[in-house]
Parts: C-alpha cells; sequence; structure tokens
C-alpha cells in the first residue's frame, strides 16, 4: 500500500505554511492531524499508520484536529508562522549557497582532491583562499570611488584602466600559494596544482582555442586552464578542512543555483538563457539534459530559457529526505535560438554559460 505523503511549503510573504496531505485511501473517522508539543513537527495518521515532517518553520501554536469523513485522498489547510520564524527565515538569502566551499571555510590544512579518484589537485604550498568579488565590481568601483586617477584624454584613461587596478580593462589573477574562490570554481596558478593541461578538440571543432585541466592522476577533466593559470570546478572536486576528517563535496544543481541567485542579486534579472560555453548539437544535447535536472525532464535537446519565480523557497516533504530544504521555484522553456533571443531582450534577460565538461561527464548530477 502506498504511503500518505505529507509536503509543506512556507509563504513568507504571508507568514504561512500551506499544508498538502495526500492519503493512499479516503479518510476516515480515524484519520487525525497533529503537530508536536514544539510547533515544529507535524504528523498524520491515517489507517493505523503515522506519517510525519519536520515544518519548514514553528508555526503559531498547537494545532490537533480530527478530519471529518469524506471520499477525497487530499487534505489542504494553512498554519500561521512565528513572527521570529519570520524573521529569521526572511534574513537567510544565501541559503543556496555552499558556504562550504567558501574562502571563508577554506584554510592552511585545507585538502582539494579530484573528486573521481580522490587525488590531491591542489599541492601543500597552497594556504591562503581569498574569495573573489562579483562579476561587475570593476565597474562599480567607477561609482564607489570619490577620488579617481586625473585623465588627460581618453586613451590615457584607457591605459589607465589596466594600470589603477579597478578598472573594467583589470583582472584579478592568483598567485603562487594562494588560491582564489568564486561561486562555482578555484582559481590557482598552474604549478600550485597536480594537473595536466590538454586541448579541448570539440572547442577546437567550433573554430575555438580552449585548454582543458585534467586530474593528473585519473586525467578526468576537472577545469580550464587561461595562460599559466588553472580554473577548477567545484563540482569536480572534494575537500576536506583536516585530513582526518571525510571528504565533503557539491553537486552542480547547488552551484549553479547559487549562481544564479547572485547573479539575480547583483543584477535584478532573474530571467536567463543556460548553455554551454561553446556551442554544438551534440554537446548541447548533453549539457541541457544535465541542467534540466533542476526543472525536470524533457525530451528536447534546445538550449533552455529559465525564469526565477521564487529565488528562495523552503519546503518540506515527506518524498524528500533531509527535509526541511530551500530551493528555488523556476519556469522554464526550450529555445532554438538563444543569439537572437538575447539580442532582442538583452535588458531583461542575462545568460550563464556552463562549460562543455559538465555535459559531456555527467559530474555530480543525479544526486541533488
Amino acid at each position: 500500500m502506498t504511503d500518505t505523503s505529507i509536503y509543506a511549503e512556507l509563504l513568507l510573504n504571508i507568514r504561512q505554511i500551506t499544508v498538502v496531505v495526500s492519503l493512499p485511501s479516503p479518510y476516515n473517522d480515524a484519520t487525525n492531524v497533529r503537530l508536536s508539543e514544539d510547533c515544529q513537527s507535524l504528523s498524520v495518521i491515517h489507517d493505523g499508520r503515522l506519517m510525519a515532517i519536520r515544518l519548514p518553520a514553528p508555526v503559531r501554536h498547537a494545532f490537533n484536529s480530527t478530519v471529518a469523513p469524506g471520499s477525497t485522498r487530499a487534505l489542504s489547510f494553512r498554519l500561521p508562522i512565528l513572527d521570529e520564524a519570520s524573521y529569521k527565515m526572511s534574513t537567510m538569502s544565501d541559503g543556496l549557497g555552499p558556504k562550504s566551499l567558501s574562502a571563508a571555510s577554506m584554510g592552511p590544512t585545507t585538502q582539494v582532491a579530484c573528486r573521481f579518484c580522490q587525488t590531491l589537485l591542489v599541492r601543500k604550498q597552497v594556504t591562503i583562499w581569498k574569495d573573489l568579488p562579483s562579476e561587475n565590481w570593476a565597474e562599480m568601483m567607477d561609482f564607489w570611488h570619490c577620488h579617481k586617477p586625473d585623465t588627460d584624454d581618453f586613451a590615457t584613461q584607457k591605459q589607465d584602466g589596466g594600470r589603477k587596478g579597478y578598472g573594467a580593462a583589470s583582472s584579478i589573477r592568483p598567485t603562487s600559494a594562494t588560491g582564489l574562490v568564486d561561486i562555482i570554481s578555484l582559481h590557482l596558478v598552474q604549478q600550485d596544482c597536480n594537473v595536466t593541461v590538454s586541448e579541448d578538440l570539440k572547442a577546437l571543432m567550433n573554430g575555438k582555442f580552449q585548454r582543458v585541466v585534467n586530474c593528473a592522476s585519473c586525467k578526468h577533466p576537472v577545469g580550464v586552464a587561461a595562460g599559466t593559470d588553472a580554473r577548477i570546478y567545484k563540482w569536480n572536486i572534494s575537500l576536506r578542512s583536516d585530513p582526518q576528517l571525510g571528504w565533503e563535496d557539491q553537486s552542480a544543481q547547488k552551484l549553479i543555483s547559487a549562481q544564479l541567485l547572485a547573479m539575480i542579486e547583483s543584477q535584478g534579472i532573474q530571467k536567463f538563457v543556460i548553455h554551454s560555453e561553446t556551442r554544438d548539437d551534440n554537446t548541447e544535447a548533453l549539457l541541457v539534459s544535465d541542467v534540466r535536472i533542476l526543472m525536470g525532464s524533457v525530451q528536447s535537446a534546445e538550449t533552455v530559457q529559465v525564469w526565477i519565480f521564487t529565488p528562495n523557497m523552503y519546503f518540506s516533504s515527506t518524498l524528500v529526505p533531509q527535509s526541511p530544504k530551500q530551493v528555488m521555484k523556476l519556469y522554464y522553456k526550450t529555445v532554438p535560438n538563444p543569439e537572437e533571443l538575447l539580442e532582442q531582450e538583452s535588458s531583461k534577460i542575462d545568460e550563464l554559460q556552463l562549460p562543455i565538461e559538465l555535459g559531456n561527464s555527467r559530474t555530480g548530477l543525479s544526486d541533488y
């Protein structure tokens, strides 16, 4: 017999939790819904079987209800949450961001290994980790600084952009023994990494030159190379803060979600086109089919247009382990020509380019 399923979603704007209960048979005189004493868990008793979940937030008061008999197998109701819970949830804007892989949680004893063979990718001499600023930091510095360098003409101004350290022409690069961290990757000097570099044949077939960073042991692609630097994607690594602890990793879905949330916060846009950095029909099909695990199963192999309807949503479900969870609610559709869409809607939509190897390797995309 199918078990009772419970779904609870936090409606933060109206400070309520909506609860939907699906029963395996019509409810009867013995069907009972109740809250725990601390008002943080909800249980349903039906046909002598008990099913319970932890709610996304504590509710205001105890609630015990015996449901009248009927023919339906679905129950729905709402519960008001505590005002303190509403404030706490509204301040958690970065819950989808994988904090365990930020620079703040990494130190001199941190070990970074290949996710596929557990071989160390980063050598011991890397002892300093720093978070990179947001993508548009260089442009915004012109607004934040009161005293900008004097420039006589446009040519001087353009040259000064790379020299002053914060202009649009400047860039931040890692140095020896120091690693830079952004939302989805680590930036290091290649000499500090246990990796090899090879040419990306698929990129060459599309007329673009790109070098791939591979694990020196298992040869699995883990990132891309830029000059003498290596960008290692976080979904290809395992990390631990101490050799005595177990390895920890993050799925690509969580990392992509965190990247989307950061783009929403910095640009105020909630519509995106997700596609690979180098477009190829076969690669695009692999990439998009994996990315769509964020949204559901779709048969078409086109690029995905995503509308983030609710960036931060909290829910609990008996069908999802380790509830409650923070997720994002989104709508999506496939688009045959993303370049044309981006040109027409440049002020309303942005793009998120993902590496080809994400689609080729199917890295960690089935465990979220």
